[in-house]
């Protein structure tokens, strides 16, 4: 006997139609236990806890199978909870002998999140060969793949759940980003171009394109795409900010600023749009440096663990030394970067600059010999910029 539509649906993962589907098996029979346990299962994505119970209830009673299937609603919603520890050990509990497919994808989800990828693999691998028409365990599987650089067979099981769903955003935006991480930005920027068909003027599509497009220097086409984004989302603050940022590369200020200003007068700055703004100040023919600084520092406030704010901060203060006590305020603001985020070295070779400029050689000396000693994984503009230091010291 073949499964209702709607559990085909919802497999597929075109949930809007499994839930119609399901709604509509029930006006045929309200005690069809299988489309209450799928509306359950939809309830739970969708994180309506209370519509989820009721209808858990309403199933109660039912065949082992449906029982488990409860089970599995259930460890989705304490999933939403924060309850991990209860969801997990009824992932692991229907994992076991005889296993269900979408246990085992709890479980490999798990695993995923705790870093241990080759046994989420294992796992993942097993639920996709029970249940090969999941679309949600080839994207699972695809993301641990890509960590583990198996890019061949992330690339096979995100086609795998494009086929299966036509309409799942994140298999397009993570096929795209591993493309452009592979230097194939024509490759992302067809994968992504093909989802907006199926889904014109999806956000996040549009948003990762337009990214994509800048990273193949076509700032003309990003910005393009950024203003078809601000159409869509019309008052969303990072829309706005991408497309003040692309309209700045065009040098096209003025029209920058004023996306920047609009968001400010509503009072839905945030801390990207003050950084678009400080970039413009100083990017400027004459340079504001005066105005660069207050929109820095507004950055800073708007996002308090944003270290990128507060070293471009210092960063500016070292280079116009005419303003007030720039060299003092330079190192507080370095400082505070470097409190954000120790392990950022870009604050440490900014401090340790500073410190000769200010006389303190020792602590100069100290800052880039840490850098130094980080070996290869320091980045090695930044590492040549530390050894010359340490040279001019020695």
């Amino acid at each position: 006997m073949s499964p209702p539509n709607f559990e085909k649906f919802l497999k597929s993962g075109d949930l809007v139609q499994a839930k119609k589907e399901a709604q509509a098996a029930l006006q045929q029979n309200s005690k069809d236990r299988r489309a209450l346990l799928t509306l359950a299962k939809l309830a739970a994505f969708e994180g309506d806890e209370a519509q989820a119970e009721s209808l858990l209830q309403t199933a109660a009673g039912g065949t082992p199978d449906d029982e488990a299937d409860a089970q599995l609603v259930r460890a989705a919603l304490y999933m939403q909870r924060g309850e991990l520890q209860k969801a997990g050990d009824i992932y692991l509990k229907l994992a076991e002998d005889p296993p269900r497919a979408e246990a085992l994808y709890g479980v490999g989800f798990f695993l995923a999140e705790a870093g241990q990828n080759e046994l989420a693999r294992k796992a993942l691998q097993k639920a996709v060969a029970m249940d090969p028409e999941v679309a949600a365990y080839h994207f699972q599987l695809a993301r641990v793949l890509f960590v583990m650089n198996d890019l061949k067979g992330g690339f096979e099981h995100l086609q795998s759940a494009l086929k299966l769903n036509p309409g799942h955003v994140p298999s397009y935006q993570v096929m795209a980003v591993a493309l452009q991480a592979g230097g194939e930005l024509d490759a992302a920027e067809d994968i992504l171009r093909q989802g907006l068909k199926a889904m014109p003027d999806e956000p996040n599509l549009l948003d990762t394109l337009s990214n994509v497009l800048a990273g193949k220097g076509d700032i003309e086409g990003a910005a393009q795409v950024a203003e078809a984004l601000v159409k869509v989302q019309p008052n969303h603050p990072a829309a706005i900010a991408n497309l003040a940022r692309f309209r700045m590369a065009q040098g096209k200020f003025a029209d920058a600023l004023s996306l920047c200003n609009a968001l400010a007068e509503r009072g839905m700055a945030t801390a990207q749009t003050r950084s678009v703004e400080a970039m413009i100040y100083e990017g400027m023919v004459p340079p504001d440096p005066e105005g660069a600084m207050e929109a820095w520092k507004a950055a800073m406030d708007l996002d308090p663990k944003d270290w990128k704010a507060a070293n471009n901060l210092g960063s500016l203060l070292m280079r116009t030394p005419e303003l007030p006590d720039a060299l003092i305020h330079a190192r507080e603001v370095l400082e505070e970067a470097q409190r954000r985020d120790p392990d950022r070295p870009e604050p440490q070779l900014n401090l340790a600059l500073l410190s000769v400029r200010v006389g303190d050689k020792s602590r100069a000396k100290q800052l880039a010999t840490a850098l130094v000693n980080r070996g290869p994984t320091l980045d090695p503009s930044i590492r040549d910029q530390a050894q010359r230091l340490l040279k001019h010291l020695d």
